[in-house]
Formats: C-alpha cells, structure tokens, sequence
C-alpha cells in the first residue's frame, strides 16, 4: 500500500522550488547593495548570480512541463476517428468505465451499441482485446471496448506520484487526483471530487490544455459527452481504479473552462465499496 505517498513530493519539491528562488533573489539584492555599501567588487559578483539564479528558478517553475500544443496535436487526429465511429452507431448509450482487477490493467470504456435505461451491470471483459464485443444472449451487452482517453496520461500520473491508484481506499483517492492533475501533471487549474449516495462528480477548472479542451469540445463532441475528454478520463479512470468499480458516466459538459463529469456506481449505492 502506498498510502504515505498521497501527498506527493512533486507537489513539495515545487513549492521549494519557488522558495528557494524567491530566497535566491532577495539574498542577490541584499548582497549587490552591500557591496556597493563597502565598496567590495567581488561581492556584487555573487549577488548578481545568486539574483538571475533566482529568477530562474521561478520563471521555471511557473512554466508548463509539457508544450500544451504538441498534446494536443498528438490527441485530436485520433480522437476525431473515434467521434467518428461513435457518430455512425447511433444511439447515445451511456459509456460504462470498467473496474480494473490487476495493478497492471488499461483502464478501459464499454459503449453499448443499443440503447438501455439500465446499463448493464457486472461486465467482466478483463483480457478482452475486441474492438466490439457481441453477446448474442444479451443485446445490451453488445458494443464498442475502448481504451479510456485519459488512461496513458492516468499512468504518467502515477509514475510521477510514485502510487497505483488501486492500492488507495475511495477515502484517500480524491486528494491524490488533485495533486497529480493539478502540481505533477499540471493539466489542470483545479480539481474537487464529492461522492454521493449514487455516484461521484468532479468539477475540473482548465489549466495550461484549455485551447485543447475546446478543440475537443468543437470537433469531437461525442467523445467530449459521452466519454469525457482526456482531462475528464484520467480522474474517472483514477476514480475507477481506487473504488474498484464499473462507473457510468450520466454526464459531462465543458463550459467556459470548467468541466462537470457526474458518475452513477454502477448496480446500486456506495455499499460495500473499499
């Protein structure tokens, strides 16, 4: 178990970071003015290094780890294939996030093709490698196997976390999505998570991939509602593996950068979850 691990050292090392730059700076002025002061021209050498040491420092922790451009070139073109095939299928099914079994497991999306006010509960499609999966004794059963689309940024999470969301308990989970997406990741603003007697909703303020979460709002809007974009995905797959239950997604809307995901425990309440 790697429960000590939640407070995550990224996140700590970050706010040194700025520190010790504000730090730096301040001891670069104290020091250029007193070398002016006693007239001491090896010592206005070392303030002035220790200042633009400092400001680098800060300048660089203020940036992004990641070019938000290249991220989302990389995910529109495949995206837009798959709002294309979800556009031909018709109906507007509720996609069911599968639980995750093994620590090593993708998370994964069921898409049922036909449309049902009880989505099935139950699926166990581990070590299922179909794109669509038939049931001939079941119709609703029948539908599209998808890999989350936050289920790579989901592990670049947690290796930068240094955790497996599966060994946390649904209690520790929530702060351990907000500082992953928010101080390791930094691909979001904000993140607050609240379990209900039913489910669990999130509400995602937009950080440095806003242009991308429009992009994907405007040009794949299937996937943005009916999946959830990629910055939904990675608390849902989080959320997933930490409850260690199929999740339905009832609902996700992007508005004016904020994202509001509303998910339904799938065959009932919060009883008996871990």
């Amino acid at each position: 178990m790697h429960h000590a691990s939640v407070d995550v050292p990224s996140s700590m090392l970050g706010g040194r970071q700025r520190v010790l730059g504000v730090s730096l700076v301040a001891f670069g002025v104290l020091i250029a003015v007193a070398s002016a002061v006693v007239g001491a021209a090896s010592l206005s050498g070392l303030g002035l290094a220790s200042f633009l040491i400092g400001l680098l420092l800060v300048y660089l922790d203020s940036r992004p780890s990641f070019a938000p451009e290249l991220v989302e070139a990389s995910l529109l073109s495949s995206l837009a294939n798959v709002e294309r095939i979800m556009g031909e299928l018709g109906p507007r099914t509720k996609a069911i996030y599968l639980k995750t079994i093994d620590r090593l497991d993708v998370p994964m999306v069921f898409l049922p093709l036909e449309d049902n006010p009880a989505p099935p509960s139950g699926l166990n499609l581990s070590g299922e490698d179909r794109l669509l999966v038939i049931d001939s004794d079941d119709s609703h059963r029948t539908g599209l196997l998808l890999e989350a689309p936050g289920a790579s940024l989901l592990a670049l999470m947690e290796k930068e976390l240094d955790l497996n969301f599966i060994d946390l308990g649904s209690e520790d989970f929530l702060n351990a999505i907000k500082s992953g997406m928010v101080e390791s990741l930094e691909v979001a603003a904000d993140v607050k998570g609240a379990f209900t007697q039913d489910g669990v909703s999130f509400r995602i303020r937009d950080g440095p991939l806003r242009n991308m979460s429009r992009s994907i709002a405007r040009l794949a809007p299937n996937v943005a509602s009916r999946l959830g974009c990629p910055i939904c995905s990675v608390a849902i797959c989080a959320a997933v593996k930490a409850i260690k239950r199929d999740l339905i997604l009832e609902g996700a809307t992007h508005q004016a950068g904020v994202h509001s995901v509303t998910l339904r425990f799938s065959g009932g309440s919060t009883d008996g979850t871990s």
